[in-house]
C-alpha cells in the first residue's frame, strides 16, 4: 500500500508500506472521486508521519508475519540515493528488533563474488552434521582462511569437497531459500554465481536465529564472520555503528561481463538492536573507489537508524 502524506512543500510524498505493517487510524476518513480514504500514522526508526491511504488496502485484523516497507518509510534521501542508481544496486534490510524488512531490488539477482563463501561454509557445516561429525583440523583451517582471510584457494578446496554447485544447491533447497543460482561453467567459477540480497538476508537470519546448525556449528561459523580481517571489512564492517558486534562477509570481483561487482552482507547488534543487512552493486567502474563508496554510504545511512532510532 501507498501512504500520500503532505511534504513540506506541500506535494504529495508517497511512502510504500508493505504487507503486515503495523498502522494507527487517526480515524479520520474521506471520500474522493467515490472512493472512501483513511488517514493514519505510521513509525519506522528513521521517519515517522501521518498520511492518507485508500481504505480497502487497510484491515484492522491483528498482522501475522513480518512487516514489510520501502526505503523510503526509513529515510527518504537514502530512497532517492538508491533509485538513481536503478537496477545497479540491490538492498534488503532486516530489522530483526521490529519485525520490519526493507527492499530495493532485493530480488534481483547479483554477482556474488567472495560472499560465496557463506553458503560454503553453511552447506559443509550441515553436511558434515548430517555425518555426524564436526570439522575436521584440516577443514577448519581451510574455513578460517576461507573466511576470515577470504582466501580463494581455501573456498574453493572446500566448494568442491561440498561437491560444487550440486552441493550447495541441495543445501539452498533444505534450507528453504531461493534465489542463489552456482556458476555452471566452469564448475570451480563458484565467485561468479548469482544471488538475490533477498537471498543472503534469510540465510543470514537462519543462521542468527539459530534455525541452521547445531549451537557448536553456529558458533563456530559466526566467530569466523566476526574476525573477519580488517582490509575486508567494508560496508557492513567499516560503515556500521561504533561498538557493534558484526558478522559479515563482503564480496568484490571483475565478473563475466568485465565489469565490476561488490557486496557487503552482516548481522549487526548493538545493545537490544540487530538487524540484517545485504548491498550489491554491478556494473562499477571499480569495486575501489566506487564500489566501495556506494556500499559504505547506504550501510552507514541505515545503521544511523538502526540504534538511533527518531522519536
Amino acid at each position: 500500500m501507498v501512504v500520500y502524506a503532505k511534504a513540506s512543500d506541500d506535494a504529495a510524498a508517497q511512502v510504500h508500506l508493505g504487507a503486515n505493517f503495523p498502522l494507527t487510524l487517526t480515524l479520520k476518513s474521506a471520500t474522493v472521486d467515490g472512493k472512501v480514504w483513511d488517514e493514519a500514522s505510521w513509525e519506522t526508526p528513521g521517519r515517522h508521519g501521518t498520511g492518507w491511504l485508500v481504505a480497502s488496502a487497510v484491515t484492522t485484523i491483528q498482522p501475522t508475519g513480518l512487516a514489510n516497507a520501502g526505503f523510503d518509510a526509513l529515510d527518504a534521501a537514502l530512497a532517492e540515493y538508491l533509485g538513481d542508481y536503478k537496477t545497479r544496486v540491490g538492498v534488503e534490510l532486516y530489522d530483526v528488533t521490529r519485525g520490519v524488512t526493507y527492499t530495493y531490488n532485493a530480488d534481483r539477482a547479483y554477482t556474488v563474488a567472495s560472499s560465496m563463501k557463506v553458503p560454503i561454509m553453511l552447506t559443509l557445516l550441515t553436511q558434515l552434521e548430517a555425518r555426524g561429525r564436526g570439522p575436521t583440523a584440516g577443514e577448519l583451517s581451510l574455513l578460517t582462511t576461507m573466511i576470515e582471510n577470504s582466501n580463494n584457494k581455501s573456498a574453493s578446496a572446500l566448494y568442491a569437497e561440498i561437491g560444487y554447485r550440486t552441493g550447495v544447491i541441495a543445501f539452498m533447497k533444505k534450507v528453504g531459500v531461493a534465489g542463489l543460482t552456482p556458476y555452471v561453467n566452469p564448475v570451480g567459477f563458484w565467485g561468479w554465481s548469482t544471488i538475490t540480497p533477498g537471498a543472503m538476508v534469510s540465510l543470514l537470519a537462519l543462521l542468527n536465529a539459530g534455525k541452521i546448525l547445531n549451537a557448536t556449528d553456529r558458533a563456530l561459523a559466526l566467530r569466523l564472520m566476526e574476525h573477519v580481517q580488517l582490509d575486508q571489512r567494508v560496508g557492513v564492517g567499516d560503515s556500521s555503528p561504533v561498538g557493534a558486534t558484526i558478522a559479515l562477509k563482503d564480496g568484490w570481483v571483475e565478473g563475466p561481463d568485465d565489469l565490476y561487482v561488490m557486496n557487503s552482507s552482516g548481522i549487526v547488534t548493538l545493545g537490544a538492536e540487530t538487524y540484517i543487512l545485504a548491498v550489491y552493486t554491478v556494473d562499477d567502474k571499480s569495486w575501489n573507489p566506487e564500489g566501495f563508496a556506494i556500499v559504505r554510504h547506504i550501510c552507514k545511512v541505515i545503521g544511523s537508524h538502526m540504534v538511533a532510532p527518531t522519536t
